[in-house]
């Protein structure tokens, strides 16, 4: 799949083939975690091993093949590197003409190869911009001085990979630290969104997900800590705040404080010297994704409700949520992982993103939580992304989203109620020591 992506330059072609291999791919991932139990623990990290770094290996392509958001990146890290804020001009602005690389903005042979106009760029949206939040910014222009634009596509694969593998050793560390079975960790690292979102899309949410686990991980035990780590992740992809209620626990003044500090000190400089702007295209973007109309509720859509009903009701779900969440965090001993998965893997329900990498840390805290089905959710954005990008928001695609999330949700309560409480991996052996 990724040699066949990097050859058509784009899913547009192909998309529909495409879409079979990959969610074939996630029923072959469901039975090799079924599988795994069978094994000794000492084969099965053998196996763990093996599988992790061979699915990464592969993914590894020249050319980025589902995905254009990292060439927005390596844009972002070469203006700041330039000197220039990177909520100040869109690409596309004339002072920042000097930039342009034939990587990004190619001539116009290359334009026309790939079926765009000539003095075409990479970049998606050019005309507007940056979205994306400070901490985000560091890790881009970290990226260009690293050297990752030299490698183009590759190289901010590469980058990206680090931040995915971070992720696969934290887990695993944890694992072990909790007396867990650590064959648990593949459940992130065979899965396809880690390996397609974290690895070959190269898409920064990998880097909010190392920062989200270990805020996760900290929470009750290291609030002060906890709440910056989830601050260092919001400043990457924003929608990590969600998970505020679950580290407040019994000293939410720490927690509230340490992340608001690294929200306030990340944009501070931006605000100062551009105010407002630093926000970007933040704002046309939920637009853009039907959240400011609310008709991006793909589960609300099949009861009628759209437009404010739609947000409104969405709005009382999602808080619902959240005070059961605030409930389970303030027991003696909570089990912050499983409210994790619960606040977050409630909120894309109800959001239904049709970008898959938003479940990545989702896909991290199943895990921890020892809740594999949980993997439904991002599965089910799938067939979503692929309706959508190729032929844009239609009523088809609708239908489409509101069937695989409907799904998504029934395996999740069917499994949730079958069997309440964290899952181990059965077999010979799980005893943690090898």
């Amino acid at each position: 799949m990724a040699y066949r992506t990097t050859q058509e330059m784009s899913i547009l072609g192909n998309h529909d083939r495409l879409l079979v291999e990959i969610m074939v791919w996630w029923l072959a991932w469901a039975v090799a975690i079924a599988c795994l139990g069978r094994t000794s623990v000492r084969t099965g990290l053998g196996l763990v091993l093996l599988g992790t770094v061979a699915l990464r290996l592969v993914a590894l392509s020249p050319v980025v093949p589902l995905s254009d958001d990292l060439y927005r990146y390596a844009w972002d890290g070469q203006v700041q590197a330039s000197g220039v804020d990177p909520y100040r001009h869109p690409p596309t602005a004339p002072e920042l003409a000097d930039l342009r690389t034939d990587w990004l903005f190619p001539d116009d042979a290359e334009c026309e190869r790939r079926g765009k106009e000539p003095g075409c760029t990479v970049i998606n949206r050019p005309s507007v911009r940056t979205i994306y939040p400070p901490v985000a910014q560091l890790w881009f222009l970290a990226g260009h001085a690293l050297g990752a634009s030299e490698l183009r596509d590759l190289g901010w694969q590469l980058l990206s990979l680090l931040a995915d593998l971070a992720t696969v050793v934290l887990l695993w560390r944890l694992l072990l630290a909790r007396s867990r079975d650590p064959r648990w960790v593949a459940v992130y690292a065979w899965s396809p969104v880690a390996v397609l979102e974290a690895v070959q899309n190269g898409h920064v949410d990998a880097l909010a997900t190392v920062c989200l686990v270990t805020a996760v991980a900290w929470a009750g035990r290291r609030p002060a800590l906890s709440g910056v780590a989830l601050g260092l992740a919001t400043m990457v992809k924003l929608y990590p705040a969600l998970l505020l209620p679950v580290l407040l626990g019994r000293r939410p003044v720490r927690v509230l404080s340490a992340f608001a500090a690294v929200c306030v000190v990340s944009y501070v400089p931006h605000l100062l010297a551009l105010g407002g702007d630093v926000f970007g295209f933040l704002p046309g973007y939920l637009a853009e994704e039907d959240y400011g109309s609310g008709d991006r509720y793909l589960l609300l859509a099949p009861f009628g409700l759209d437009g404010s009903l739609a947000t409104a009701v969405a709005g009382a779900i999602g808080l619902a949520v959240a005070v059961v969440v605030l409930r389970r965090v303030r027991r003696p001993d909570p089990d912050h992982a499983s409210a994790a998965l619960l606040l977050l893997g409630a909120a894309l329900l109800v959001a239904t993103p049709v970008q898959p990498w938003y479940g990545l840390p989702l896909a991290a805290l199943a895990v921890l939580a020892g809740r594999p089905v949980w993997l439904a959710v991002p599965a089910a954005a799938y067939p979503v992304f692929f309706a959508v990008v190729p032929g844009g928001s239609s009523p088809s695609a609708t239908r489409t989203g509101s069937l695989c999330f409907a799904a998504a949700l029934l395996a999740v309560v069917l499994v949730e109620r079958r069997r309440p409480g964290r899952r181990e991996l059965t077999g010979p052996s799980v005893d943690v020591r090898v």
